[in-house]
This record gives C-alpha cells, structure tokens and sequence, in this order.
C-alpha cells in the first residue's frame, strides 16, 4: 500500500507540472521579468547493507547487528522566478522499508548502525511520510540589486557554503572539507533537515556577509519531519573572503553561531552519570566562534592544497559551564597531468573531550546540527572527542567515474568522557547524540573506505560505498565483536 500511494503521488506531480501554467517550456521564458517556472523532481532510492559491531552474548538476538534494508527519497515542486521574487515550493516523500526491529538496545551499546537508529524513533519497521522539505519567498533581483538578498521561510542551510568558489579544487575542498560540520541539512538521512527562519546576504565581488536565525525541523533519523523541533533555535553570521582573481585560488570565512535547545524531555548526553543527567532539565545554550582558510596554488608539475578549521565554544550546558573547541590542518597534493589525475590528501583533526565528570564543567565539543557523515563516512563516531588521522586518494580514471579511497587513525581526546556518534536534535524526546562508556581507553578505531561515483548521464548519478572498521579497545570495552562492515547502493535521478 505504501509502494502504491508513492507512485500515485509521484504520478500525479508529474502531471501537475507538466501542465502548470508557465512551466519550464514557455516561449516567454527568456524575456525580462516575466514569469519563469522551473519544475524540482529529483527521486533517491538506497540499498544499505549493515554488519555492525556484535554486542555481548546474551545482549541481543544472535546476528542482530547484521541486516539491509530500502531508503527512497522523492523531492517534487518547483520555482517560480517573478523578477525581484522568487518563490520555491518543495515536498518530499520519504520511504524505509525492512528497518530492523532488534537491533535498537539499551544501553550501553544502543542502537547498531543507521536502520536501527530509525526503527528507534516510531518502533516500525515500514515508515513513509509525505513533509513540506522547502517553501520560502526569495527577495533580490541579481540584475538590478546585485548586492542584497534574502529568504523567509522553510530552507536549507549548509555552515561554510555561504559561498561556492568557482574553481573547481577550492569548490570540491570547501564542500567536502568545511562545509557542514557544524550546521547542514543531514542529507545523507532518508529524511534530512530544514530550517524554518529568514536567512540575508549581501554579496560583493570580494566578500560574502550571510546572517540567519531558524527553528530547525524534525528529520534527520525522524520520519515525521513537517514540524519544528521545539525550543530549538540556531542562528549565526559568516564573513567570506572570495577567491581573488589575482592571486591563486583562496578562500577564508569567519563565523559565529548560536544554538539554544530547550526541549526538557530530552536527556542530555554527556559523561555525568545518569542520574544527574534526568535531573539536569535547565537550557544549553552556546556560542561558537571560528575561521577556515583553504587555497589552492601550482607547486612544480601540480597543484597543492592546503586547509585550516578552528573553532571555539562558550556558553551554558545545562547546569554546566560549557568551554570548548576543535581543529583541523589538512594538506595535499594533485598531479593532473598523470592519469585519472590522482589528488593525495592528508590531515588531522582534534576535538575536546571532558576530563572530569564532576567538576561542574562541561569540555566536550558539540557539533551542534551537522551533516555527520560527512566526515564520518561510515558513521558510528562523529566530531566530537577526537582524534582523527587520515590519508586520503581521490582519482579520475574515467570522465565519468570519480573515485576516493580513505583510511582513518581514531582515537577518543579524553578517556574520561565518552564515545559519540550522531547528528544533532531529531525529535523533542530524542537528543539525537550517542555516547557510549571508553572503558578507560583512548584507542577507537581504524577505518579505511571506498566510495565510487558514476555520472550515467546528466541526469543520472549511481554511488556506492563500503567501509570497514578495526575495533581498538575502546569498542572492545562494550562489544564482543569489533570489526565493522557497512555499505550501501545509491542511485539519484535529478528530472
């Protein structure tokens, strides 16, 4: 029944646009000022494969950790440009189907891998739900005002992408490397995130200033993503310095957010003990301050990159003085004469952890609403209290296929706290990070990983993925298993 009321809506969204007044074919299209509709159909469909780490005997049902299960993604709407106005509506139907339902555990191992945090939300396996994903009015005509712009309504934010360089190195480095790791809409969730907010820029030819305030939605692991998760605020401010013609490809931002969360019936997640943890129902409530700087410049027969994140944390955590921060130097090398055109990367990041529970301080860096995976590709850790080694290949061998191999040295910051995972606030009873008991050891994991992209056609976009995980001590101190294999099949079409 579900399979059915899809292609029942997505038929009929098809025909609705395709008979819309003004659509992407009117002769008039190209005049000035005059009515332009331009139709957004996009539809992703996901087979992922999971083999978690295996829980103690007696813990979980035998096998447990190992299932697959089907993610769909259908995005229809369109937008309309009306000269100084432009109009976007957006809607998005989300399917999962053969989520495991024995896979979500207590603690201390919680729930094993991406299916069962779903399961964990509605406690069903087949979950579907038709939301409104974007829907705001546009102010700024590019020709006249070039300078100022502005969106009011449900939109998508992305931290560090207030900006897109046009060459296509800096472009690849601020979108893979930066953006995101603080505030982003979680596409890489069946159900993803937005914002509802006002979002202003104003753009010069050498600088970018971006200013937004927003009440995130529900998504990310929660099918129900139409309302906004409430007492939850994230506003923020960024400076972009763009790359300047007459020098070598380089791009700087300076940034500034802030989040509130107010939800009482969310227990936080951190090293205090659980008691103290349901007790603490008073606000967080943070500031984060921070800069990243990336260039790109020729070096001998190639090209070299460079890249440095900083961020610094003040505020409230609860009953908690919250002081923290993180960073990141990453450095490569490209070589585009050589076939497929091999770009070698290296670099590490280090995040605070807390080193005492008790101390009516709390030290462990928060990521606030990111788009996790993004810099952990098979995701059971994320950017908090850690230590992140990696190298990194990215090669070309066909116009059409792009390839990028990873491997990850993880090691937790402090012994004291825990290790985390997850992507920020979900839902209003769910906080939406894990934390899981070190045993007193520092030693996470190593990962190495491999993904491929094959540009089909212009339309059409496949990607698959498989990561494997050498537990360390850290995930032997909870599991009795610790290697790890996740992978999944993607295939995007954009109409």
């Amino acid at each position: 029944m579900a399979t059915r009321r899809r292609w029942m809506v997505e038929v009929l969204l098809l025909g609705l646009l395709a008979t819309a007044p003004g659509g992407a074919v009117r002769a008039d299209a190209g005049a000035d000022n005059a009515p332009v509709f331009e139709p957004l159909l996009s539809d992703r469909l996901r087979v992922e494969v999971v083999d978690w780490f295996r829980p103690l005997p007696g813990r979980a049902p035998s096998g447990a950790q190992r299932y697959s299960f089907y993610g769909n993604q259908f995005r229809f709407g369109g937008k309309a440009n009306l000269g100084v106005l432009a109009v976007v509506l957006e809607g998005q139907y989300t399917q999962l189907l053969g989520l495991p339902d024995n896979a979500s555990l207590a603690a201390p191992e919680g729930n094993l891998g991406p299916g069962a945090v779903y399961f964990a939300h509605t406690h069903r396996r087949n979950q579907g739900e038709v939301f409104l994903k974007r829907g705001f009015l546009s102010v700024g005509n590019w020709k006249e005002l070039p300078q100022a712009g502005a969106q009011l309504g449900r939109f998508e934010y992305s931290d560090g992408l207030e900006t897109v360089p046009k060459d296509a190195r800096l472009a690849w480095l601020k979108r893979v490397r930066v953006a995101e790791r603080l505030v982003g809409p979680f596409g890489y969730t069946h159900v993803t995130r937005s914002f509802d907010g006002v979002r202003m820029a104003w753009d010069e030819s050498r600088w970018n200033l971006t200013a937004f305030a927003a009440r995130p939605t529900q998504g990310g692991f929660e099918i129900s993503a139409n309302r906004e998760l409430a007492g939850t605020i994230v506003a923020g401010m960024a400076w972009t310095l763009k790359e300047q013609p007459e020098l070598f490809p380089i791009d700087g931002r300076l940034f500034w957010l802030y989040y509130e969360d107010r939800r009482d019936r969310a227990v936080k997640v951190d090293n205090r003990p659980p008691a103290a943890r349901v007790a603490d129902r008073d606000d967080i409530a943070l500031h984060t301050v921070g800069f990243h700087h990336i260039g790109v410049f020729p070096a001998g027969p190639g090209h070299a990159d460079y890249l440095a994140w900083l961020a610094v944390q003040r505020g409230s955590w609860g009953e908690l003085d919250h002081a923290a921060w993180g960073w990141s130097l990453e450095a490569g090398y490209q070589l585009p004469a050589l076939p497929g055109g091999p770009w070698c990367r290296v670099g590490y990041t280090q995040t605070s952890g807390d080193g005492n529970p008790s101390d009516g301080q709390h030290e462990t860096f928060f990521q606030l609403l990111p788009t996790a995976r993004a810099y952990a590709q098979t995701p059971f850790f994320n950017l908090m209290n850690l230590e992140d080694l990696f190298v990194q290949l990215l090669v070309r061998p066909h116009e059409r296929v792009h390839l990028r191999a990873d491997g990850h040295w993880l090691r937790l910051n402090e012994a004291a706290d825990l290790w985390y995972a997850g992507g920020g606030a979900s839902n209003n009873t769910i906080f939406g990070f894990s934390g899981t008991p070190t045993g007193s050891h520092r030693e996470l994991a190593y990962l190495v990983d491999l993904g491929i992209v094959f540009h089909l056609q212009s339309w059409l976009t496949a990607y698959t993925y498989y990561g494997h995980t050498f537990g360390q001590p850290v995930v032997g101190a909870t599991f009795a298993g610790r290697q790890l294999d996740y992978g999944y099949v993607e295939v995007t079409a954009r109409y």
